[in-house]
């Protein structure tokens, strides 16, 4: 039976036979032996939570979306198995790249599967169980408790990944957070005051507070820190009169009070404050009964702790206005967004912003002449006229270059050209000397895809080249036999040349190109590309063809592991506590 015209196409051929391996290769790992997708995935999860306990970050997060496709693939995108990968996925997130952002939307994601559950201990931090109670507020869920216990009637599945490694339950003493059941772990220790106080009478505090909750309050003074005594004057909603509540000296050093949660209603919380310095006479204030202090009471707001206070310490402002979008206010719609972006990610395999990328190619083109130019034969009087002509038998490409963005990317490219010095056997009898054989140029190349479908991109390109002594060459054949006229040589007034000859241009050129691209992994393309050049000096116009791969790497950097407590479970290491003030000499 004769075969059908298209596949009679070697290229049409290739990716029909390329097509069949692939489904066949898909189909035999989905139907091989030992391939279960759930056991699979605990598998890889048991594996990813050994190279985050060895920093190798970028490899366990390649590893988890792997599990994800997997399950993904084979429709079970609600298993109890998929909600741990997120949860792991958002431990690498926080705890290897420091992007609190995308852990919460992996916890967001896993809450969605199974509202029950926890995290793993072997990754938990204090700063993965501040995100994870971010994400219940994104999910509609009050802020849980973060114990590590799986829920009573769950798929054995979901606690198989958390057996790989065990905990030792850490002691009071290890400060580990089974030791803290209870508390807060992102709010058991206040931040000592400064060394040194920046204001007379430092009260850091936020500008708005949450309805209903307690308000926090520490203040010290910069003279006699240990000896100076405050007091809070608050109002309640609907009250003329200010309440007095003393402040009382705690281990820190802070001069501390907390207003009751009952206080904290109506739209705006009033409050002054006053501090007395043994010997002197003067009030340290921070507004007055007549003028109080106003903090809004909104609905989402920071709520004043330790949390919040180290950050006001580091001049960091705790508002809703200084939230990202992305960030605690998020909708579930912004979360479900980026996840089909971070989906797409892991389909298509596209270069990645910010990877470097080597490349190699070849071509060849034909030239256009512009003008009378010498060849570079030297023979007198000989010229060209315009006109078009073969250039250099072939042309080898190679690069450097930096993805800038998902579209635009930069390259250095180096090109080597080599044509022949005779043509059909044509000797060089009447040529003063030989001409060049070879060319070298370099090239700065700007490159924009402006069509991307998929693996799939169309791209334009600005080229800027430079070459010493010639940017590029064409290739010129004798067209006259000096031995056919006896005596008589080729008439060089009619541009008649007895020998092959090369004609030159440069050193600079500039020009535009058209290509497309086809990633087959995410560090490897296949590239066309056709571009026009022009060179000055003298002016020569060249189009060329040249098609080639791509090799490209993306070096990320990783956070390191947090240090691993005796009992097992890792903590995050807190920063070296500030002294407290010392009370100041008498002579102050």
């Amino acid at each position: 039976m004769k075969m059908s015209r298209c596949f009679r196409s070697p290229l049409v051929a290739f990716l029909f036979t390329f097509t069949l391996l692939s489904q066949a290769g898909v189909a035999a790992a989905k139907s091989g032996k030992g391939q279960d997708p759930v056991n699979k995935v605990v598998e890889i999860n048991k594996q990813a939570l050994a190279q985050i306990k060895e920093g190798k970050f970028d490899v366990a997060r390649d590893a988890l979306w792997g599990a994800i496709a997997i399950l993904t693939d084979a429709n079970m995108g609600e298993h109890e198995i998929a909600a741990r990968t997120h949860v792991h996925l958002a431990a690498v997130y926080m705890t290897g790249f420091n992007d609190r952002t995308k852990a919460i939307r992996q916890f967001v994601m896993a809450l969605k599967i199974n509202p029950d559950i926890k995290i793993t201990p072997q990754v938990e931090t204090a700063a993965l169980d501040e995100a994870f109670d971010a994400a219940h507020g994104q999910a509609g869920q009050g802020a849980q408790p973060t114990t590590a216990a799986a829920p009573a009637g769950k798929a054995p599945a979901a606690s198989a990944a958390e057996e790989s490694t065990p905990a030792t339950p850490a002691g009071p003493s290890t400060g580990g957070r089974r030791g803290l059941r209870g508390k807060k772990l992102v709010d058991q220790e206040e931040p000592s005051p400064p060394s040194r106080v920046p204001e007379p009478f430092y009260c850091p505090l936020p500008s708005e507070v949450p309805p209903k909750e307690d308000i926090m309050v520490r203040c010290v003074t910069q003279k006699q820190p240990r000896r100076a005594t405050a007091t809070i004057f608050y109002r309640e909603a609907g009250s003329d009169n200010f309440t007095a509540l003393p402040m009382i000296r705690d281990a820190k050093g802070w001069l501390s009070a907390t207003v009751p949660a009952a206080a904290v209603t109506g739209n705006a919380f009033s409050y002054y404050l006053e501090a007395k310095i043994p010997g002197v006479k003067d009030l340290l204030t921070i507004g007055t009964a007549d003028s109080p202090n106003l903090m809004p009471i909104i609905d989402g707001a920071t709520p004043v702790n330790n949390t919040a206070l180290a950050m006001l310490m580091q001049g960091k402002d705790t508002s809703l206005k200084a939230a990202p979008v992305a960030d605690d206010s998020a909708p579930l719609a912004d979360i479900n967004k980026q996840f089909q972006i971070d989906e797409d990610l892991r389909k298509y395999h596209r270069r990645l912003a910010g990877a470097f990328f080597l490349g190699a190619g070849g071509g060849a083109f034909a030239t256009t002449y512009h003008g009378a130019m010498s060849l570079d034969s030297g023979d007198p009087g000989s010229a060209l006229q315009k006109g078009v002509s073969p250039a250099s038998l072939f042309q080898i490409v190679s690069e450097f270059g930096y993805q800038f963005t998902d579209k635009l990317a930069a390259s250095l490219q180096v090109r080597y050209q080599y044509t022949p010095s005779l043509s059909a056997g044509g000797a060089l009898s009447n040529a003063k000397r030989n001409p060049p054989t070879s060319a070298l140029a370099f090239f700065l190349r700007g490159q924009y895809s402006f069509l991307t479908a998929g693996n799939f991109q169309v791209f334009g390109s600005g080229i800027l080249g430079y070459g010493p002594g010639r940017v590029f060459m064409g290739y010129v054949a004798r067209n006259c036999d000096p031995t056919a006229y006896g005596v008589v040589k080729c008439d060089a007034s009619l541009h008649q040349i007895g020998h092959s000859d090369t004609a030159s241009s440069g050193p600079v050129a500039v020009g535009v190109g058209l290509g497309m691209m086809y990633h087959l992994t995410r560090f490897l393309a296949l590239w066309v590309e056709a571009r026009g050049l022009s060179s000055f000096g003298p002016t020569m116009l060249l189009a060329e063809y040249n098609a080639g791969f791509a090799i490209a790497h993306k070096f990320e950097t990783s956070a390191a592991p947090p240090p691993m407590l005796e009992g097992g479970g890792a903590w995050e290491k807190p920063e070296d506590s500030e002294k407290p003030p010392t009370d100041d000499s008498p002579s102050d």
